[in-house]
């Protein structure tokens, strides 16, 4: 599972880099960016006490560096070409709570699709380019329609799909590739984006390829998005996507060992309803409700090596109902927001990423390190305060179920409660500053499902400089 897009995402902030202009004219420009990111986690009863789990740290630091360099060539009619490359190193001391490796355990190797053992290292470090794309967009060419209506683009970018519930991430960080909860890494490869936005009306065709830690659960996924922003009051989205992993079929095997035994191959259809609007835009401005609605039909098929092939078939539904009021006339504009989020049993969970605290990484002890978005309700309340443009504070609990607990052999469906209180600070262009203090005390499908019941406390520092 993709862990957190770590760069703070105050309301004004930018998720660009501050770029430094090495060059510019009337044929184009040229800018180079770097930024650094650092996080130190301390834990308390890590995972609740799992007995199992006696090979984490309970103190581990993270660090990314992330140089950049964009360019771009002034064509006729202010066309333009773009270009965008990224390089991330990321490194971490310790090993974190999602158990992906163990102090001095001999464990399965996720890099060879577990079919070669061998110990991690405490500290783990690792290089990877990160963006690498080349783009077009049609300035004024077509004069009856919008400046650069069409936007054409290929190469290692990200993308995300609405709030970025199904598609946001398309990296894994952590284990071999050192940094995890920072997860700067989240570029797709291999992509192919066409994308036309004209009078409120924004039409996409993508094909996008996942960059997993095993190598043979890479992913595709292919569809169309169509959104309308109707004046800034409501917008509505539909889509449709194919995921498989055509050309890359998953040996099943018996870990350590390299006989296959079966392999399996997937090709789902998934559609997508998303719609946020401000109900009362003239009386009451502040008051939006959002939602989405899911529908999976994902077939699996399992091709043993010696018998005939299964084909598992299911529907998965999952999505979520939001409602939220700024209260801005008030000191410090307090901000409360309610939502509620079913995730069915079998639901594929994709490649979601970051939007925000708590979307779609449910919980900053949970949501980063131990559930995936699937078989699970979570219930959401939240109060965000501004105390100046500069500084934001966010007051999280979060309640979580299991939809269908059988599906862990737990007897309780009821997982827990966790309560994440988190502070933001942009200090200047430069520097970001956020830390966190969060709690789990799990309920007894929790206990089981972790294996104990102890009150799980959670410390964050945070810190991103960008040059």
């Amino acid at each position: 599972m993709r862990r957190f897009l770590a760069i703070i995402a105050l309301s004004y902030s930018s998720l660009s880099y501050a770029q430094q202009t090495l060059y510019e004219s009337d044929y184009g420009t040229l800018s180079a960016g770097l930024q650094i990111q650092t996080a130190t986690l301390l834990e308390g009863n890590n995972r609740s006490g799992d007995p199992t789990k006696q090979h984490l740290s309970d103190v581990y630091g993270e660090l990314t560096v992330e140089p950049n360099v964009k360019a771009t060539i002034n064509l006729p009619k202010e066309s333009q070409l773009y270009a965008g490359f990224s390089f991330i190193y990321s490194a971490i001391s310790g090993n974190d709570p999602s158990g992906i490796t163990q102090h001095g355990v001999l464990m399965p190797l996720e890099k060879t699709d577990f079919t070669e053992y061998g110990y991690y290292k405490n500290f783990k470090d690792a290089g990877l380019t990160e963006e690498k794309y080349i783009g077009w967009k049609s300035g004024k060419l077509l004069e009856k329609f919008d400046a650069n209506m069409l936007d054409l683009s290929a190469g290692a970018q990200d993308y995300k799909l609405g709030t970025g519930l199904l598609l946001a991430n398309g990296t894994d960080d952590g284990g071999y590739r050192g940094s995890y909860w920072i997860g700067s890494r989240t570029a797709f490869t291999n992509t192919l984006i066409a994308r036309i936005n004209t009078n409120g009306i924004k039409l996409e065709g993508f094909h996008l390829e996942t960059r997993p830690r095993n190598p043979t659960t890479r992913r595709n996924y292919d569809g169309v998005n169509l959104e309308y922003n109707y004046h800034d009051t409501a917008t509505v989205g539909v889509s449709y996507i194919n995921a498989n992993n055509k050309g890359n079929k998953r040996n099943i095997h018996e870990e350590g060992s390299l006989f296959n035994t079966a392999y399996t191959s997937m090709d789902n259809d998934i559609y997508n309803i998303r719609l946020s609007f401000i109900p009362l835009a003239t009386a009451l401005p502040d008051l939006s409700i959002s939602g989405e609605y899911v529908n999976q039909h994902n077939n699996i098929t399992t091709q043993p090596i010696f018998d005939a092939a299964v084909v598992d078939r299911h529907i998965a539904q999952g999505g979520y109902a939001q409602i939220e009021y700024k209260f801005s006339e008030l000191s410090w504009q307090p901000t409360l927001s309610y939502r509620y989020t079913r995730l069915g049993k079998g639901f594929d969970s994709m490649a979601y990423g970051f939007k925000t605290w708590g979307t779609w990484f449910q919980g900053e002890i949970n949501g980063e390190f131990i559930l995936d978005n699937s078989n699970l309700i979570t219930q959401v309340g939240r109060l965000t305060l501004t105390p100046t443009e500069r500084i934001s504070l966010n007051l999280i609990y979060l309640n979580y179920e299991f939809v269908n607990p059988s599906a862990f052999n737990l007897t309780d469906s009821h997982y827990g409660n966790e309560i994440d209180l988190l502070a933001d600070w942009a200090v200047n262009a430069t520097v970001d500053l956020a830390a966190g203090l969060e709690t789990f005390v799990p309920s007894e499908a929790g206990q089981q499902y972790l294996g104990g019941n102890k009150t799980w406390v959670q410390g964050m520092l945070y810190a991103s400089f960008k040059f």
